[in-house]
């Protein structure tokens, strides 16, 4: 480590050096990474493949039930009889084989996106329209397709075109040249159509059908790819492609995940043009004397003044040593505040009177606008009520150390990575954290305390103690937060089975309620899925990675027991129900015993089974068609109070308030204050979110005190004002920000 001295005459010559060497080393670094890129491009984007397969899957369920709605729908509307049947007979092909056409539609995916990476550096780029609209197709089917498979991703480009531009940039990275055109996109819209159309055309043998369903596949039945598209670019950003070239950047120069989460902060446009009028004399900071009350700066002399304006030169000649004077007298105010620091009961920035020395008499107007300028920083700091006491008398002490670094290098006012800078803003998130209710002093105060003694008897011009002690800091935080992860292990995975159950639950009662809604159900059969089906379609849904045929076989019986109580209409079908009877009853009472149900309303159950299949097998052989008419209309009729009452639950649902939005936007690491009362504020971390945000687990600072909740709870808790965020901006930033505000132009 260099501790050279920073002297005021070479400090614009040092920083000069660095903006001119800078620009070439990082230049080097980044051809290095990104030749690295591109001889592993073909590992890193393969490795997208499985995150997207996955991501497409759990969509699946919810892009059945969509596409068997619209096919059913269309059935009910198509004008031409033969186009209503085959809709139809799609709609309850894809409600009996729904587990089947989820494992074709994952296996053409992987196998589409694994060929298309194989192959994406070798494509040539083709106009829009031939890439669908070549001259192989012979057929008015053929073309047809090719034109329903344009509209259908040109649809799904428009729709996800910020996310495509990304991957589209991230892969151009990759590749070490422009941004790529998205036919030459390895995951383009196109490729998840054209596989799930090929799903389709297994699972349905039907040519007719074909065309049919990929005329339905428009955005709002379709994957939605717009999530999934943002995980892969998060992904491959997380290996360190950047999409504006910075590849190296580090992440480390500001503060990192182990503390409260940072919002991004911008200063207001406005108030950077002040800051940078400030330093170039435009402005002159009006300075106030705390003893006196004297303001503006007439309180310095007009001789004073005069002697600048007239003797310039030889102030020029005299400003070394003027500036050496000055800084012994910091150099002895800083042991001197060091002394009485502990006896200090009145927080105010010294830097007022810092002014007034008699050797700050011929500071020049930028040192003066500089050292104002902080003191209404620190006036700022000393204010903000989310600081206690001790850390605010911690900064204190810092206020003579970080006058001598600011007049140095004045990029702490401009560089969010500036090491004097970061110490700020690490102790300004700390004290947000500090364990304040515990009747044990925190350990944490301890640790910043030793680093202010450090800085205090340490400091000597040499920037570098600064990025010493924040790495002492930071190393100390680190390890906090290693031992606190490990703290809370045990909650996550309890909070992880539950959510699994929890989300198995939802699965269950989905399945049921889309058979229910078709008002094909008898009454007593609907109860008894709702009751009983639905725990058995709990645990094969929590098992279905482990043991997928579990979930299989649970459908299946769900769906012959329907079958087998919908009115039978010819002698075959009768025929059939007797044979496939013995082998569903013994199934159904396999599950029934799994999950224990020993009921006396068990054995209801199946007697009014029994009564029903029975009476089936009695009825005429042929229903009259008034009969067959009335059924069909009690049918129609109960399938749409059913999507009614759905419509209306799924509406109310989906209404969003603020409460909501908030808990949608939290983030690991924020800090969140929780009030039971007025009197009795606890802050704790949000140590960890469920995969799908079900549950979040808080925790303290040393993670020995941790719950988790659930996110309907949560929601109330801030609807009732018993819960609130802690935004953890940067405390300089904000401190910058005020100091500025009121400063007429």
């Amino acid at each position: 480590m260099d501790s050279t001295p920073i002297s005021p005459t070479a400090a614009n010559t040092a920083k000069d050096a660095a903006s001119v060497s800078k620009p070439a080393t990082g230049h080097l670094r980044e051809n290095k990474v990104l030749e690295s890129s591109s001889a592993s491009r073909l590992l890193i984007l393969q490795s997208m493949v499985p995150l997207a397969t996955n991501l497409v899957s759990s969509q699946l369920e919810a892009l059945s039930n969509r596409l068997a709605e619209q096919l059913f729908k269309l059935s009910d509307q198509a004008v031409r009889p033969e186009e209503a049947r085959i809709s139809l007979d799609a709609h309850q092909l894809i409600k009996r084989n729904s587990t089947s056409f989820y494992r074709l539609v994952a296996s053409q995916i992987n196998a589409a996106l694994s060929r298309e990476v194989s192959v994406f550096n070798t494509r040539k780029r083709v106009k829009k329209d031939q890439q669908y609209l070549d001259n192989t197709a012979q057929t008015y089917e053929e073309m047809e397709g090719k034109i329903l498979l344009r509209n259908a991703s040109h649809a799904l480009e428009v729709l996800n075109a910020e996310p495509l531009v990304m991957l589209n940039t991230l892969i151009g990275r990759i590749l070490n040249r422009i941004p790529i055109d998205v036919s030459q996109n390895p995951f383009r819209p196109e490729i998840f159509v054209k596989a799930v159309h090929q799903a389709w055309m297994e699972l349905d043998p039907n040519p007719a059908s074909h065309l049919l369903v990929l005329r339905l596949l428009q955005p709002a039945v379709f994957l939605q790819l717009h999530p999934i598209l943002d995980e892969i670019n998060q992904a491959l950003m997380a290996r360190g492609i950047r999409p504006d070239g910075d590849d190296l950047a580090d992440a480390s120069t500001g503060n990192s995940v182990y503390l409260p989460v940072q919002k991004s902060f911008n200063m207001d446009p406005y108030l950077q043009d002040k800051l940078k009028r400030v330093f170039s004399g435009q402005i002159e900071l009006p300075y106030t004397d705390p003893d006196h009350g004297l303001s503006s700066l007439a309180m310095v002399s007009d001789t004073l003044t005069n002697q600048l304006d007239h003797d310039a030169e030889e102030d020029h000649a005299d400003k070394a040593s003027i500036d050496q004077q000055f800084f012994e007298d910091l150099r002895e105010m800083q042991i001197r505040y060091a002394e009485t620091e502990s006896n200090t009961t009145q927080l105010r920035s010294r830097l007022h009177k810092v002014l007034h020395s008699p050797s700050a008499q011929k500071l020049s107007l930028l040192e003066r606008n500089t050292i104002e300028l902080l003191a209404r920083m620190f006036d700022y700091i000393f204010a903000d009520p989310s600081l206690g006491s001790d850390m605010k008398n911690m900064i204190a002490q810092l206020q003579i150390p970080i006058v001598r670094v600011v007049l140095f290098d004045r990029d702490f006012f401009f560089r969010e990575s500036h090491p004097a800078r970061t110490l700020l803003d690490m102790l300004g998130s700390s004290g947000i954290v500090l364990d304040q209710e515990s009747s044990n002093p925190d350990p944490l105060l301890g640790v910043i305390g030793d680093v202010i003694e450090r800085v205090q008897s340490e400091f000597d011009e040499h920037i570098d103690l600064f990025s010493d002690v924040v790495s002492d800091l930071e190393s100390y935080l680190k390890e906090e937060e290693s031992k606190a992860q490990m703290a809370i292990s045990q909650p996550v995975q309890t909070a992880l089975s539950a959510e699994k159950m929890r989300i198995a639950r939802e699965f269950a009662e989905h399945d049921v309620a889309i058979r229910v809604e078709t008002g094909e159900v008898a009454g007593f059969l609907e109860v008894f899925l709702e009751e009983q089906w639905i725990r058995i379609l709990t645990i094969a849904h929590s098992v279905k990675e482990e043991k997928p045929h579990a979930l299989e076989n649970a459908l299946k019986t769900m769906d012959d027991l329907i079958w087998s109580l919908k009115p039978k209409n010819s002698p075959e079908e009768r025929k059939e129900l007797i044979a496939k009877l013995p082998a569903m009853l013994t199934l159904l009472n396999a599950w029934l015993n799994a999950i224990r149900w020993d009921e006396p309303d068990r054995v209801l159950f199946f007697s009014k089974l029994a009564e029903r299949h029975a009476a089936m097998a009695r009825a005429p052989l042929e229903l009259s068609p008034r009969r067959q008419l009335e059924i069909a209309v009690n049918i129609a009729q109960r399938a749409s109070n059913r999507r009614l009452e759905r419509f209306v639950h799924d509406k109310n649902v989906q209404e969003e308030d603020e409460a909501s939005k908030e808990v949608a936007a939290l983030e690991r690491g924020m800090w969140l204050a929780f009030s039971e009362d007025a009197e009795q504020v606890t802050r704790y971390k949000l140590a960890w979110i469920s995969p799908k945000r079900g549950s979040f687990i808080f925790a303290n600072r040393q993670g020995d005190q941790a719950f988790s909740i659930t996110n309907t709870d949560l929601e109330a808790k801030y609807r009732a004002g018993t819960v609130s965020t802690i935004l953890a901006n940067s405390l300089v930033d904000r401190a910058l920000s005020h100091a500025l505000r009121d400063l007429a132009v």
